[in-house]
């Protein structure tokens, strides 16, 4: 039974190595650096055997690998030649196995190693030849392992020591092998798995005090509930002190105890997740020698419910604050302790408002475990950001605006922070020497700062307000950003506003990359961008555009326009020369993939440029559009012959259909138009028929046409509600003209023909009468028919001395339309006569206005009078017989058909 199951062991032993999967070997190029050895190559070759159920080292790799990764693997013993092969190895992961046995000098031939990771394996000791070998070795990584002492075999071998990582070995002291490390820089103790630690005690670190030790971490102790007062006095060198998701401990004990601690230096604090008990952010607390040195502070997921600023000024050194994953409800001391407080703060993070604790641990604390860099604790430099040019000004806005934030201030992270509200600030609002602003995954309302006005000289490069829900961003907003560089705008809801941007980002003069992706942006004007000189790259990737055309003409230095995932059915050949333009100028790259992209007879000149352009197109070969009968083909796999041929032929059909609609459209606006204006048409041809005769003198049947306004109810006269200027003409001039002068007057009132057109009655009158007399009252010129009756007469080739004016209400020339005005001034041929003030009983004005009206509608004596019936002239009307009535007498109620 014993052989049995031996037996069986080993085949599954031999099936595991021989169906194992092999390790994947990946060459990159410009990997992590390090000196040339005499290969005299500095390539990096990773070889990845992560998972892959490995009971042995394989022993097939190439001579040049220089990173091995073998966790998760079921190892259980390495032995002395398992990397003789690889004897350039840099970088070596056995973590996650089952290795309880390292054979002595097991590691001597990797003398080049520099980093070696162990964790998370069965180990309980180690041989004193065990790193034999390493000498050139600078993090060794021994955490989680069941030990029950400090290891102390690697110091004798590990003169380059830099990192050191091991699990807690209860409250036991550090030995002093770890203070003679000359070259060891961080001490990182991450986790206690054999014995826990439950308190940090000033013994532990007895040995180490003097060492050059810059950099202490604890982090990941379940159990640890709290640290002695005086733990971490008296390290002389020590300048960064880590104490991560330690999550019994207690915040306001933990700032308490770090506040006693003596001749300290530390200048790097890491606070996170002490989340013991729900706490209050004082900084009167912060009142001591060791907190007033610290320049940086992180205190992440520390329940903290309320800041309350005392305006203390004790964190007045701080450079950087960090304090993410905080949910205060309240400030104590108002928003002007921020300034009071962190008098010289250039970094301020306050994301992350609300998370579960779960998600903290697992995106935080596990995922950042093996961080030995205090700078990896805190955001980097955004790389974009231009470096700061001489020292930071003083009272950036002056001392008469109040600021809400330290002048000092340089970098602000608000992001994920459950701000709903519209950002609003208040009038005179200075920003001070802000550069970059992070207020991503927020709720912004609809309008971004609608109205407000930033004082001083806006210095801010960098805004990221992506993943929100912004309909609009106005211009007058945006103009008070002269030097932003970097602006992000991408998920939020831009396209709902309808704004096609021709004005929006004209005054961003130093603006190089902007995100407007996943906007649902429907247009965008040719002109968005034309401000934008700088510009580098555009994104518009996951829009709903149709079309695309922006003027990029004055752009050169743009690299890169992404309009990826859009609708865009094709780019106009206006757009696509402007690029080949650009390219001459420098190297730019396009992005069309996931576009609705037609290849259609309208697209030939658009494949065709797809194919031949240098411009550089995203993922070119795999550009497809649909193709004939709607199916989708690669563009590059598109017969072109074939392409143009067929279209050649449907052009053709095109032009004959466009010429005939063409055609059809003409000739219904032609007979359109002739319908409309046929009454013109026809004047105007008997005039010529009429010259073409020969006529040596003009044959009228009146002597003058009376044109006047007699239809508005509000120019009627309080006697007897008939109108002036209707009455004025029946009972004032008509008598004259023709009961004593012996002319024959042309008047609607009473010459009219029932039933017909306007326009009829008004071609009929003007073309049988010799003379035109315009009595112009305010009514008249405010009326647009007329206006037009006038202005169909003065179209004529009547002469305009044939026209006189009377003058009513006091008419002046500067008060009516410029074309009736140049017929009333002094200069003109045409006669004007006042009546205004001869009705008040002026007898001499009486005899002077009729005197000149008479002189004006009689002929020149001298002139033969030539007037034949009316009848014998062709009319441009139809006048039937039974239309025609007798002559009326003038009736001082206005006719209905009458055309004035």
């Amino acid at each position: 039974m014993r052989r049995t199951l031996a037996i069986v062991t080993l085949l599954g032993h031999l099936s595991l190595l021989v169906f194992s999967r092999p390790c994947e070997e990946t060459r990159i190029s410009g990997g992590p650096s390090y000196s040339r050895d005499e290969r005299g190559t500095a390539s990096y070759v990773k070889a990845d055997c992560r998972s892959r159920d490995l009971l042995r080292v394989p022993s097939d790799f190439t001579g040049d690998i220089t990173e091995l990764d073998l966790s998760g693997n079921k190892l259980s013993i390495i032995h002395q030649d398992d990397f003789v092969n690889v004897k350039y190895l840099r970088v070596l992961i056995v973590s996650g196995n089952s290795i309880n046995t390292l054979e002595g000098r097991c590691f001597r031939s990797l003398r080049h190693l520099e980093r070696l990771d162990l964790r998370n394996n069965n180990i309980t000791s180690f041989t004193p030849e065990t790193f034999a070998g390493l000498e050139s070795l600078r993090v060794l990584i021994m955490s989680e392992l069941p030990l029950t002492s400090y290891p102390t075999e690697f110091a004798s071998f590990t003169p380059e020591l830099r990192v050191l990582s091991l699990s807690a070995i209860g409250d036991a002291t550090i030995p002093a092998e770890y203070g003679r490390l000359s070259r060891l820089e961080v001490l990182d103790l991450n986790r206690d798995r054999k014995v826990n630690l439950t308190t940090v005690t000033a013994a532990m670190f007895d040995h180490i005090r003097t060492s050059n030790i810059s950099t202490l971490s604890i982090k990941n102790m379940d159990y640890l509930i709290q640290i002695e007062p005086v733990a971490f006095s008296n390290m002389s060198n020590l300048r960064s002190l880590i104490l991560a998701c330690n999550q019994r401990l207690s915040f306001s004990a933990t700032v308490a105890a770090l506040a006693a601690t003596t001749s300290s230096n530390v200048t790097n604090v890491v606070l996170d997740g002490a989340m013991g008990s729900p706490a209050v952010f004082n900084d009167s607390a912060f009142c001591t020698t060791f907190w007033r040195n610290v320049r940086r502070l992180s205190i992440r997921k520390n329940a903290l419910v309320a800041f309350s600023f005392n305006h203390a000024g004790c964190l007045t050194k701080l450079r950087e604050f960090i304090g993410d994953y905080n949910a205060p409800t309240y400030l104590l001391g108002g928003v002007f302790g921020l300034r009071a407080t962190f008098a010289n703060l250039q970094l301020l993070s306050l994301s992350h408002k609300t998370v579960r604790n779960t998600l903290y641990k697992t995106a935080y604390c596990l995922s950042g475990q093996y961080r030995f860099n205090i700078d990896d604790y805190f955001p980097v430099r955004p790389p974009e950001l231009s470096a700061r040019q001489g020292d930071i000004p003083k009272e950036p806005c002056g001392e008469d605006v109040r600021s809400l934030i330290p002048d000092s201030l340089e970098f602000v992270y608000l992001i994920d922070t459950r701000v709903t509200a519209q950002l609003r600030l208040a009038n005179n609002y200075c920003v001070g020497n802000l550069r970059y602003m992070n207020m991503s995954r927020n709720s912004l309302a609809t309008t971004l700062c609608n109205g407000c006005r930033l004082v001083g000289e806006n210095r801010i490069e960098i805004v990221d307000l992506s993943y929100g829900i912004l309909k609009n961003i106005t211009t007058n907003f945006l103009r008070q950003f002269p030097r932003l560089r970097f602006f992000n705008l991408s998920h939020n809801e831009l396209g709902k506003s309808r704004l096609d941007f021709q004005e929006t980002f004209r005054h961003l003069v130093s603006l190089e990359d902007i995100n407007l992706s996943y906007n649902k942006l429907r247009s965008i004007s040719p002109m968005a961008f034309q401000g934008c000189t700088h510009l580098r790259r555009l994104n518009l990737a996951n829009n709903e555009l149709t079309q695309f055309d922006i003027n990029i003409r004055n752009m050169t230095k743009l690299e890169y326009i992404d309009l990826s995932e859009n609708r865009l059915f094709r780019l106009t050949g206006v757009f696509t020369s402007k690029l080949d333009e650009l390219y001459q100028k420098q190297h730019f790259e396009l992005n069309l993939q996931g576009d609705t992209l037609t290849c259609h007879c309208e697209s030939v000149s658009f494949v065709r440029w797809i194919r031949t352009t240098r411009v550089r197109l995203t993922d070119v070969d795999k550009l497809t559009c649909l193709y004939r009968s709607n199916r989708h083909m690669l563009l590059t796999a598109i017969p072109m012959d074939e392409f143009e041929t067929g279209c050649d032929v449907a052009d053709q059909e095109l032009i004959v259909f466009g010429l005939i609609v063409v055609g059809i459209v003409i000739c219904v606006v032609m007979l359109y138009i002739v319908r409309y204006h046929r009454w013109y048409i026809k004047y105007h041809v008997t005039l010529c028929w009429r010259q073409g005769q020969g006529a040596t003198c003009h044959e009228y049947n009146h002597d003058a046409l009376v044109l006047y306004f007699i239809h508005a109810a509000n120019s009627r006269d309080q006697e007897g509600g008939v109108a002036r200027i209707s009455r004025w003409v029946c009972t004032r001039l008509l008598p004259r003209a023709e009961d004593e002068w012996g002319l024959r007057l042309y008047v609607g009132d009473r010459d009219d023909l029932g039933g017909a057109s306007k326009m009829r009655n008004f071609v009929r009158g003007f073309q049988s009468s010799d003379k035109v007399v315009v009595c112009l009252t305010r009514e008249f010129i405010d009326d647009s028919d007329c206006m037009n009756y006038l202005a169909t007469a003065l179209d004529s080739s009547k002469p305009l001395s044939k026209y006189t004016f009377v003058l009513f209400d006091d008419i002046q020339p500067t008060s009516v339309p410029r074309r009736l005005r140049q017929l009333l001034l002094p200069d003109s041929p045409s006669i004007q006569v006042t009546w205004d003030g001869v009705e008040d009983g002026d007898e001499s004005a009486h005899d002077t206005f009729w005197r000149r009206m008479r002189d004006a509608l009689m002929h020149d004596p001298d002139q033969e009078r030539c007037r034949r019936r009316f009848d014998t002239i062709p009319l441009l009307v139809s006048i039937h017989d039974n239309n025609m009535s007798q002559q009326q007498e003038c009736i001082t109620d206005s006719v209905a058909h009458s055309y004035v």
